[in-house]
């Protein structure tokens, strides 16, 4: 079974590996691949992600494997006025359908929070596409290699 768990500060040693991961990175090529998430910035990332009515952020935790494999996020972006989901599963646990009960499980919260809608640039090759396109998110508009993709909660 999957759950979403909001993470203690201390925790914060996965999603350091996670991101620094090559990859489970690898659909991050466009922007430099792995991300270095320093222990110096964790205590200011956390009081904005934990404590902003307009940030949400969780680790995907499988109670069959007990183990995290992966984390979800929404946050408002002014860019695009609009709030914009992540999710990020661990590369050995992609294509096993847990993937499609995080994100399922994060739209639900974001309903349950009060949010209409969620949406995620992507780019047009990553294969996740298909995943958010199953579950009921629609293409808004594309350009260049990202396409906006939306759903009504």
């Amino acid at each position: 079974m999957i759950k979403l768990v909001q993470p203690q500060i201390t925790d914060l040693k996965y999603r350091k590996k996670l991101l620094k991961d090559k990859k489970t990175m690898a659909f991050n090529k466009s922007n430099g691949g792995i991300v270095d998430f320093n222990e110096k910035i964790w205590k200011p990332w956390y009081a904005l992600w934990m404590n902003d009515s307009k940030h949400y952020y969780a680790y995907i935790y499988d109670e069959t494997l007990n183990k995290y494999i992966g984390e979800v996020s929404y946050h408002f972006e002014e860019e695009y006025q609009e709030y914009v989901l992540n999710i990020i599963i661990e590369y050995q646990y992609r294509c096993l359908g847990k993937g499609k009960t995080a994100l399922e499980l994060l739209c639900k919260h974001a309903k349950e929070n009060g949010l209409r809608f969620l949406c995620d640039d992507i780019e047009n090759n990553n294969p996740a596409k298909k995943l958010f396109l199953d579950l009921g998110f629609k293409e808004v508009w594309s350009r260049e290699n990202i396409t906006m993709l939306k759903k009504r909660l």
